[in-house]
């Protein structure tokens, strides 16, 4: 049984050894991305805090003169009162960033045209779209099996704890990392699991996640949006939304809203409220995009369960849920995992080769005898 796992946990981490790699570097460098491309690109994200903000009518009105072709989908508020808001435009990696105080729109890129997007993207969609973030999600279910296929190997007979969490650093190299990628895989095994469940979790959320939390709880996370009453006329000022949402949820801090794209789609005001667990919040307010009025509030305090697991999901990946203390912690999990996969794979090579050597070794030496033998027959 144990020669069969450890060739399950050789071959599976090969098979999906670059992924890790690519996932664990990138992971780790994206943790505090936001404040690393504000300080990368100021001109951009940072502006001069000012006594009063614009509308937001005023700021959609500019994006949409400054990028006539485009239709702006979502904005994403500014959580500091130093930070830019960000538009996001539809099916189009397009991003525009505007100064909140003035109006003034401060720059448009490519969402991959920084470090920090090119790293994020890579990290989420491998460069594919949703094709890159499925495999990227089989590669973290691909990673909870090959931790615990670890932990069984590893897991000490007749009870030897000590030579267990040992390392024997005089011996021959292969086995100090052999060592080494032991004691740092179950160490870090249960955060490990943690984020790789997470983030499959998330990258595969319509084909497992969802579908899991049905059967699970009786209940979904999806409810079908509202649409407006309408199909025609002026559009309600989004000033007036935003100033209803606040109103409703004074002690709330709005993080996005979401602009609507077909004629009876409604507009979508996200707010995190004061004990949600997500970064952004979970509390979603829609409005009727042309007379403003309310359609519906789904209040993520009030959730059913399957929305407040799934509100986990993200925090849990990222290490938002406590702060700056969980978020090095992610960066220490990513690392670790970054240094199993190097580690197994460099212990995989030399083993290979030392194989391949002896087996070479064998073959000649059978060659030679051979040999030998023909020439006494011929004797």
């Amino acid at each position: 049984m144990r020669r069969y796992v450890a060739l399950m946990h050789r071959y599976l981490g090969l098979a999906i050894g670059a992924f890790l790699l690519l996932s664990s570097l990138t992971g780790s460098a994206i943790v505090f991305n936001k404040s690393i491309d504000g300080w990368m690109n100021p001109e951009l994200l940072q502006v001069v805090p000012q006594p009063r903000t614009t509308s937001l009518d005023t700021i959609v009105r500019n994006v949409r003169e400054a990028v006539p072709d485009k239709k702006a989908h979502l904005l994403f508020m500014p959580q500091t009162s130093s930070q830019a808001l960000e538009i996001w435009f539809r099916d189009d990696d397009l991003r525009a960033y505007a100064n909140p105080y003035t109006g003034d729109i401060l720059g448009v890129r490519d969402a991959t045209d920084s470090l920090m997007g090119f790293l994020v993207d890579l990290h989420i969609h491998l460069l594919s779209g949703d094709t890159g973030e499925r495999i990227i999600g089989w590669a973290g279910v691909g990673a909870i099996v090959l931790s615990l296929l670890g932990v069984w190997l590893w897991w000490p007979k007749r009870s030897r704890w000590k030579q267990a969490f040992a390392v024997k650093w005089h011996a021959a190299p292969i086995r100090v990392w052999l060592d080494v990628h032991k004691l740092v895989g179950i160490f870090a095994v249960a955060f490990i699991i943690l984020t790789a469940f997470t983030g499959a979790s998330l990258a595969l959320y319509d084909v497992i996640t969802e579908r899991a939390l049905i059967i699970l709880t009786g209940e979904g996370t999806r409810l079908p949006a509202p649409r407006s009453r309408f199909s025609e006329g002026s559009h309600a000022p989004l000033s007036a939304m935003l100033a209803h949402a606040e109103s409703i949820f004074p002690e709330g801090r709005v993080t996005r809203i979401t602009l609507p794209m077909q004629p009876n789609s409604a507009v979508l005001v996200r707010v995190r409220l004061e004990g949600e667990v997500h970064q952004f919040g979970r509390t979603f307010l829609w409005f009727d995009q042309y007379d403003g009025s309310m359609l519906r509030i789904d209040n993520a305090l009030q959730a059913n369960l399957a929305t407040r697991i799934q509100s986990w999901l993200y925090p849990l990946h990222t290490g938002f849920y406590g702060g700056l203390p969980t978020r090095l912690l992610q960066v220490l999990v990513g690392l670790s995992l970054f240094l199993l996969t190097v580690s197994g794979g460099w212990v995989w090579w030399k083993g290979y080769k030392a194989r391949a050597t002896a087996a070479k070794r064998q073959c000649e030496t059978s060659r030679i005898n051979n040999k030998l033998r023909q020439e006494d027959g011929a004797t």
